[in-house]
Parts: C-alpha cells; structure tokens; sequence
C-alpha cells in the first residue's frame, strides 16, 4: 500500500477540494493517505498579489510564441515566494508518493514555493503535480507556463515528476465585474469548442482527467516496485 501525502495550498477553496477529490480517488486505489493544507502567515490582498509578476507582462506575447524564449524565461524567472506557517509534515521522507496541489498565480503559487524551499526528504521523492485556474486547459498559457517550471524545481531537488493535473475553477478575482472569468469563457468556446464547466472537477473532462490522473500515477508507482 502506498503511503502518499497530499500537499497543497488554495486560496479560494478551489485547489482544496480538488485535493479531498484526489485524497478519495487514491484511497480507493488503495493508498494510504494523508493531507495537509499550506497555510500562509498573512494572505495578501489580491492587489498586491500581481506586483511581483509584472515582469513577464512586457514579454508576454513573446512568451507565447517563442518555445526558445520560454525555456529561456524557465531557466531565469524570478519566482516569488510567500511566509507559510509551520509545516505539519516538514520532512516527507517517509512518503512513498507526495502530491502537490497549487492555484495558478502565471506560475506556481507563492505559499507553494516556499513550501518547496522549506520541506526536506525530496530526494529520490515521486512526486505529482495538480492545479487549478481559472480558464480551459490552454497547452502554454495553463499548463506549460505552470508546470514547466515547477517540475523543473521539483528535479533540481532531487524528485522524481509522474504526473500532472489541471482542472478549471472557473473562477478568477480581476478585475471589477469578472472581467477576466468572462475572457476565459469565451477562450473556452472558441478554443476548444466547449463550455468552461466542461473543464472544471464537476465537468465531463475534468471527471476523466481525475482519472487519467489516478491511472498515471498508479503507474508510475506499479514501475517503481523492485521486481
């Protein structure tokens, strides 16, 4: 039976649910389960919460038409971080899989990238990301300029990636009157030809992706065992 822990950090109660979802999924695979939530010292208010991201807004359309200059921009961004309180579990050393859920923020979520820099036992640790945002899961806007990144940083700490989720909220904060929630509905239909609910942990394909996550990861674990 694997022993997994489920990590995350969530601010509109979105990624928390997802990861009592996931926390049933697993134990129905058979998993032994344990979850914790990464709390912040003091959360920020949701307009200050972009300062550190303006960098990139310049470069933006380059960005996502350039595979070069993302790798580029992966290799030398800056990743802002936030104060969390005492972890709970600060060494997951005794984790056969650990699982890492955070809201979408451009990149990783500030609380989850002090998390990475503070908890210890990553080396040689299998590890699974899940996310979630606010729009359908468009390939480099969603999920490569989130996940690229934060496996990169899961490798330079010696873990193992097998695997990755992305569901939509449907929800986003900006700007007055869901400006940006409206944006990312529209993308959806034109995009993909689907409805934004489609996307989400209720909808069709966020249903199947739990899943294809499930069945990932179960994978990579049935690799893993000796013999």
């Amino acid at each position: 039976m694997p022993r997994t822990l489920i990590v995350h950090y969530s601010r509109s109660g979105h990624t928390a649910r997802l990861a009592n979802v996931l926390a049933e999924e697993l134990r129905q695979r058979g998993h032994e389960v344990v979850t914790e939530a990464i709390c912040a010292e003091r959360e920020w208010g949701k307009w200050l919460l972009p300062i550190p991201l303006l960098p990139l807004l310049p470069v933006l359309p380059l960005y996502l038409a350039s595979s070069r200059f993302r790798r580029f921009w992966h290799r030398h961004y800056y990743q802002p971080q936030q104060a969390i309180r005492p972890l709970v579990n600060p060494d997951v050393s005794g984790f056969d899989l650990v699982l890492v859920g955070t809201p979408k923020w451009l990149y990783p979520s500030y609380p989850v990238a002090r998390w990475l820099d503070t908890v210890r036992g990553l080396q040689g640790r299998r590890m699974a990301s899940f996310a979630t945002f606010c729009g359908p899961p468009l390939e480099v806007f969603e999920i490569e300029m989130l996940f690229e990144p934060l496996e990169a940083c899961l490798r330079s700490r010696g873990s193992v990636p097998v695997g990755r989720l992305a569901i939509s909220s449907d929800h986003h904060e900006y700007f007055f009157f869901n400006e940006m929630r409206g944006l990312f509905r529209w993308l959806s239909r034109k995009a993909f030809g689907r409805p934004l609910a489609d996307f989400t942990l209720d909808g069709e394909i966020g249903q199947a992706q739990i899943k294809r996550f499930g069945d990932e990861i179960d994978d990579a674990m049935c690799r893993a065992r000796p013999g």
